[in-house]
């Protein structure tokens, strides 16, 4: 899975010697990949800038751009721009939509595509725009869609806040569920991991998720302990582990403990290794008794 990932105009950037400068544009090409940056530096009077490749930033997240050169070889022009046709896209790229701005791109960090722009609505906020949806006559960005009726754009750490608030103040999710379920967030898109109770609790947290401001889609991997008491029951028999034996498997949170018996020492290992092997089992403890089968 690629990681989408906002580069913000006016982030910070980040060399390996010190904290130099801002972005103030990005250029791309016919097919919006990003190419370049360019890092604006300077107080009062006195202002420098240069354009880098984008393939110099090791990492990028909303308010920060991190180089792998140093400061003196980015303003010193010894890292050069990508040369090939391209157009600078920031602030000041005239948009068909009147009091809109662009604010920033999502970018694929693998291949470097642009996939979707950040516009800015001043007091009304940002939004998100795919590329499919813009062309430029001329020098305008033309926007295809009433940009009210574009999605919201909210940072992932902003959303990663209202996440755990939402979810730490939902009455109808026990503390069980509340600890045991995880979300990462993406460019917006965000996964739940981790373990619940019951499906109810699952698709609840979903709920709650999906009606945050600047979530797109939720992607869920989490487990609840009755579906994976199944899960384990489908392993064993796959695994052939439950002949001669009866196993009963009890899960919490994802912490399995498996009773019963089983007919050798290395039937009771095969049944932990079947076990620990299905998506969802945190931890298995053995509570297995070894009883020889009759002759």
């Amino acid at each position: 899975m690629h990681r989408i990932s906002a580069l913000r105009l006016g982030s910070r950037a980040r060399f390996e010697d010190r904290w130099s400068g801002t972005i103030s544009a990005l250029e791309i090409t016919e097919d919006w990949e990003a190419v370049n940056v360019v890092v604006e530096s300077g107080f009062l009077l006195w202002h420098s800038s240069v354009r880098l490749p984008l393939s110099a930033a090791s990492d990028w997240s909303d308010d920060s751009v991190t180089f792998a050169c140093t400061s003196r070889q980015a303003f010193g022009h010894e890292v050069p721009p990508v040369a090939v046709p391209s157009r600078p896209i920031g602030s000041d790229t005239p948009i068909s939509a009147p009091s809109v701005t662009i604010a920033g791109a999502l970018i694929d960090q693998a291949e470097r595509k642009v996939q979707e722009i950040i516009l800015s609505r001043g007091v009304a906020g940002h939004r998100r725009i795919s590329v499919s949806d813009v062309t430029f006559k001329g020098k305008t960005l033309a926007l295809a869609v009433q940009p009210q009726t574009l999605r919201r754009y909210r940072p992932d750490e902003e959303i990663r806040r209202s996440i755990h608030r939402q979810i730490r103040d939902d009455s109808g999710l026990t503390a069980d569920d509340k600890r045991g379920l995880h979300f990462a967030v993406e460019g917006g898109v965000v996964t739940m991991s981790g373990n619940a109770r019951v499906e109810n609790a699952r698709e609840r947290a979903i709920e709650t998720v999906q009606a945050i401001g600047g979530v797109t889609i939720v992607n869920d991997t989490s487990h609840d302990d009755l579906g994976l008491e199944t899960m384990i029951g489908l392993a064993l028999d796959r695994a052939g582990v439950g002949r001669h034996s009866e196993i009963y498997a009890r899960s919490s949170l994802g912490n399995v403990q498996l009773y019963g018996y089983v007919p050798s020492a290395a039937a009771r290992d095969d049944a932990v290794r079947a076990v620990a092997g299905v998506a969802g089992a945190r931890d298995v403890t053995s509570r297995l008794e070894v009883q020889p089968a009759a002759a």
